[in-house]
């Protein structure tokens, strides 16, 4: 009886893994197994099989486990508060991600129909939105939080029909069947460069909604 790490095992979502890495992670394996053999004597031989066992399989879901915040493309859905901080979105508690969008980090909404309780965007919580979003959410403040998430995911022109959330992730949303090479040129741009034209994007908005209300 000894441990595998089996290949077939790995979830969809994880086939980015290289042969190379499964490679290393099956010889780790075999390597315990051999040692196991020589120290895993008598008795309590099957116990300690079992445990070891375990252990490895453990270790590989903990390898494979992608946290949310680290995806390829990017998700759109809304959650809960709750289910930010259950689902290891951020690393915050509850209070401290209001606090967060009070000081223009992060976004939330109100739901259609209702008029309490707020949802936030799951897109701005993905690498490197984080780092990158704050000096946007800070021209678009005082905007109605529907008309800057509005601005977040629509389409613009001036992003060759990416969307401002796409351009500053430098990731599609997953909704999006198809990317033009032209799109995916102006997604692999510098986080900077990208964050430099959604900024423009964004101060172009400002200015149209201040002439609007003046």
């Amino acid at each position: 009886m000894t441990a595998h790490l089996h290949h077939d095992t790995l979830a969809p979502e994880h086939r980015e893994w290289t042969d190379n890495d499964l490679r290393v992670v099956e010889q780790f394996s075999q390597l315990v197994n051999a040692q196991l053999d020589l120290l895993a004597q008598g008795p309590e031989r099957q116990r300690l099989v079992g445990l070891v066992t375990r252990a490895l399989d453990a270790a590989r879901a903990s390898l494979l486990a992608t946290p949310p915040s680290i995806l390829l493309q990017l998700p759109v859905s809304k959650l809960k508060v709750s289910d930010v901080i259950g689902q290891g979105w951020v690393e915050l508690s509850q209070a401290s991600l209001y606090r967060a969008v009070e000081s223009q980090r992060f976004y939330c909404v109100t739901p259609k129909g209702r008029s309490i309780g707020k949802e936030f965007p799951a897109w701005q919580f993905v690498q490197p939105v984080p780092e990158l979003i704050a000096p946007v959410l800070a021209v678009l403040a005082g905007q109605p939080s529907s008309d800057i998430h509005a601005f977040w995911i629509s389409s613009a022109d001036e992003l060759n029909e990416l969307s401002p959330a796409e351009m500053l992730a430098g990731k599609s949303f997953e909704t999006r069947a198809d990317i033009h090479p032209s799109q995916q040129a102006l997604l692999d741009l510098p986080a900077s460069e990208r964050l430099r034209k959604v900024l423009a994007a964004a101060k172009w908005q400002h200015r149209g909604m201040a002439d609007i209300v003046g």
